[in-house]
């Protein structure tokens, strides 16, 4: 390609879209551990209490009957935010997808 193309080789990547990468001779591990504290603190959710896990067993989220309404915009952008954190987290894939599902009217309990 470099006969074709104008460019310069920087070596191995070790940041590439918000992702750390660090390669070893036959591995690649990738994290995004940065990217994961900069959402906690974006949404003001850094001082809750971590969990073991991604949701309760036996979680059943339906549209709330209380009507009580979170900002649609904010729920929006911190779905968004954490649909692109399962790219190297896949534990969480199940409930990030879960609480995709109530993108039009997302309600207290969906933030929980």
């Amino acid at each position: 390609m470099i006969s074709h193309f104008e460019m310069t080789d920087l070596g191995l990547t070790s940041y590439f879209l918000g992702i750390k990468v660090c390669q070893m001779a036959s591995d690649i591990f990738i994290s995004q551990k940065k990217y994961t504290g900069d959402i906690m603190k974006k949404f003001k959710m850094d001082t809750v209490k971590p969990m073991m896990t991604p949701a309760e067993e036996k979680l059943k989220l339906t549209k709330d009957g209380t009507r009580n309404f979170v900002d649609a915009t904010y729920f929006k952008r911190l779905v968004g935010s954490l649909r692109y954190l399962t790219s190297t987290r896949p534990d969480i894939t199940f409930g990030v997808h879960l609480i995709s599902r109530f993108m039009e009217s997302p309600c207290q309990s969906h933030l929980q």
